[in-house]
């Protein structure tokens, strides 16, 4: 792995780790190896661990006593928590967006709608997610509201988790992904909030439910 020079070492390796993580390499429960990772990419034991410590916070990584670090639980009760609490903020955010959108702010949804229909069309789906997460974190952008902002990105890296779960669930999912991203973007132009809450809720219901039988597949390989 190739590191740049101009970020944190240790956020460098938290991200290489995490997306290990959303990605499925690395196992619900399995431990992590400190001496593995720091020999793997040559660093020093110290900075794998401050990474653990940042993974943690983002609710990847399980630190215990003697045992060391673990991939964290993704279990159904976990992701139904989640999403619970994920939606009702996303919903915040749209509203927001939806009542005060001016001029070009909604050019890069736009954009990334465009992306996302080709991605899908090519069942790309590594692609789909990466742009899928662009909108998420541009729709963040408009919270208007920094600590409802902070909080968003700091559950960003469980959303991936569980957004990658879902999608590698079949060609499907990214289908039913695209048209709640294509409906939500057509509500957000519209300015109608009420559907938008409605709309949001009933996908937010659905999706939970589909990240659910995800997460009990995960734990299942173990």
């Amino acid at each position: 792995m190739t590191f740049k020079a101009n970020d944190l070492l240790t956020e460098q390796i938290a991200q290489y780790l995490g997306k290990q993580i959303i990605q499925g390499d690395m196992q619900p429960g399995e431990r992590i190896q400190e001496l593995r990772i720091a020999a793997e990419l040559e660093v020093s034991r110290g900075s794998v661990r401050e990474a653990l410590l940042i993974l943690q916070r983002r609710h990847l990584v399980d630190i215990f006593p003697r045992r060391g670090a673990v991939v964290a639980s993704i279990g159904a009760r976990d992701v139904r928590d989640f999403f619970d609490l994920w939606f009702l903020l996303l919903d915040r955010v749209a509203q927001n967006l939806a009542a005060g959108w001016q001029n070009d702010d909604l050019a890069r949804f736009i954009e990334l709608m465009a992306q996302l229909e080709e991605d899908n069309r090519r069942d790309d789906l590594q692609a789909f997610y990466e742009h899928g997460i662009e909108f998420l974190s541009a729709l963040y952008n408009h919270a208007d509201n920094r600590y409802l902002t902070d909080t968003l990105n700091d559950m960003l890296p469980l959303t991936q988790r569980c957004l990658y779960a879902i999608l590698r669930a079949g060609k499907s999912q990214m289908d039913n992904t695209y048209r709640f991203l294509e409906s939500l973007l057509k509500t957000l132009i519209a300015r109608d909030t009420s559907r938008l809450k409605q709309m949001v809720a009933t996908f937010g219901q659905e999706y939970s439910q589909l990240a659910q039988t995800a997460a009990e597949a995960l734990e299942g390989r173990r």
